[in-house]
């Protein structure tokens, strides 16, 4: 056999439901204790507009200690809701290892994004925490020095 194969998922029987959908939480370590854990939820709301709301956490580890904490917030444009619906079902498999693989991924991106952050090589939004290679969903540009289109 050629390649790993993803392990099949089970299927959504419906479009979720109102409320938090916790994806599977990724904890990164190193022989000394360093490294990252990155969580990611999702909150869907229903009434007159739906919309998705998007929470990621990066807390980064060193020596066990817990060194910086980051959150950012924003709204899914349907566009993104589109391209991940698709995943979701594998991500809400629990124990399916290509959930971890793909969680491992996102949390990988988003912890070099914020090592860029952190080196000034790259802004941030001072309110949702958006950047440069991760604007708020649907777009935003720069309208001041800290805060982008959608937070002022």
């Amino acid at each position: 056999m050629s390649g790993a194969a993803r392990q099949p998922a089970r299927r959504l029987q419906r479009a979720p439901r109102a409320g938090r959908i916790h994806l599977p939480s990724v904890h990164i370590r190193s022989a000394e204790d360093s490294g990252y854990d990155y969580t990611e939820d999702l909150y869907l709301r229903t009434d007159r507009v739906p919309a998705v709301a998007r929470v990621i956490e990066l807390v980064a580890i060193e020596r066990g200690a817990e060194m910086l904490r980051r959150r950012t917030c924003d709204e899914l444009c349907a566009e993104e809701w589109d391209a991940l619906l698709p995943d979701l079902p594998l991500l809400l498999d629990k124990g399916n290892p290509d959930a971890l693989t793909l969680m491992e991924e996102r949390a990988r991106a988003e912890w070099e994004r914020q090592l860029r952050i952190a080196a000034r090589q790259e802004q941030a939004c001072a309110a949702c925490g958006c950047s440069e290679t991760r604007a708020c969903s649907g777009g935003c540009v720069w309208a001041t020095k800290t805060l982008c289109s959608r937070c002022v």
